[in-house]
């Protein structure tokens, strides 16, 4: 039985695997490695004892991705994991959030996987463990084309249409809609209230509002795009590598479509696959152990 939880922004994930299937899984609230306080510690290991209560049967193994990794911090994740699920070092396995959904599309290595979730990164990683990346630099920073940049240019786009007196768009009705107000107090306290999370939750309605045929907002879609093939060409030029795959919530169809019309015809462009089975891939013990 093979627990595999992937630690993210916006929420975090688990599955159980028996021969290679999930048999029970689950999402629980955001979690992360940025364990600096004893609050954040204390978030740890509540979410991960709700995580252990929920699981209908105990795990042999535990991998875990994490977002925000500290390398120097991985053995305080071990040791909070060992004593959750009573089970040894040896039996564990805690790696980074993109090693984890590498895996789960390159499980012998090599490939570079492009990913664009709250934020944005393009990886790679070889069969011997050297990592070539790019992006990941953080929302104050860049992260083009994930869910909170997405989010972040539509709301602007709808708000100096508002300042210019413009008709309202679909973009901004969807938006303020998401919201729930179309008055800048509500809008304010409501972004700066909620930070990232609350921008990056606004992407679904830029979408929607794209696939409505909102000229901003297909443009925004086109833009998230190429901001993302120029990632994965950042990294495939400097590896090598021929093929990509492409991971996470804010590859909407509009996004992926301008992604491979940026990319060029030259790569392969694999299925995408649940970050979770990477956990089959990494487990500690023997590959045909696990099904993989």
């Amino acid at each position: 039985m093979i627990l595999g939880i992937d630690m993210g922004a916006s929420s975090s994930k688990w599955a159980l695997f028996s021969g290679g299937e999930p048999t029970a899984r689950g999402v629980y609230a955001p979690l992360s490695g940025h364990l600096y306080t004893p609050e954040a510690r204390g978030r740890m290991t509540e979410g991960l004892a709700g995580i252990r209560a929920a699981m209908p049967t105990p795990p042999s193994a535990v991998v875990v991705g994490v977002t925000g990794l500290q390398r120097d911090l991985a053995p305080l994740i071990e040791a909070m994991l060992s004593d959750t699920f009573g089970l040894p070092v040896a039996a564990l396995h805690v790696t980074d959030d993109m090693h984890l959904a590498h895996a789960a599309h390159f499980p012998g290595g090599g490939g570079t996987l492009v990913y664009a979730g709250t934020g944005s990164m393009a990886y790679h990683r070889t069969a011997a463990g050297k990592v070539l990346r790019a992006g990941g630099h953080g929302f104050l920073i860049d992260d083009a084309g994930g869910a909170f940049w997405q989010g972040r240019q539509g709301l602007k786009a709808a708000l100096r249409g508002l300042d210019e007196g413009q008709a309202e768009s679909r973009l901004a009705a969807g938006l303020f809609g998401a919201i729930g107000s179309r008055h800048w107090p509500d809008i304010r306290a409501h972004v700066y209230g909620e930070g990232r999370a609350a921008l990056a939750r606004l992407a679904p309605a830029v979408y929607a509002a794209a696939v409505d045929g909102d000229p901003e907002a297909q443009e925004i879609q086109r833009r998230a795009g190429a901001e993302l093939a120029r990632l994965g060409r950042a990294v495939l030029n400097r590896s090598g590598s021929h093929e990509v795959a492409l991971c996470g919530g804010s590859f909407n169809p509009l996004v992926r479509a301008a992604f491979v019309a940026q990319i060029g015809d030259t790569l392969t462009v694999l299925p995408g696959a649940e970050p979770l089975l990477g956990a089959l891939a990494l487990a500690p013990g023997p590959p045909e152990s696990r099904n993989v």
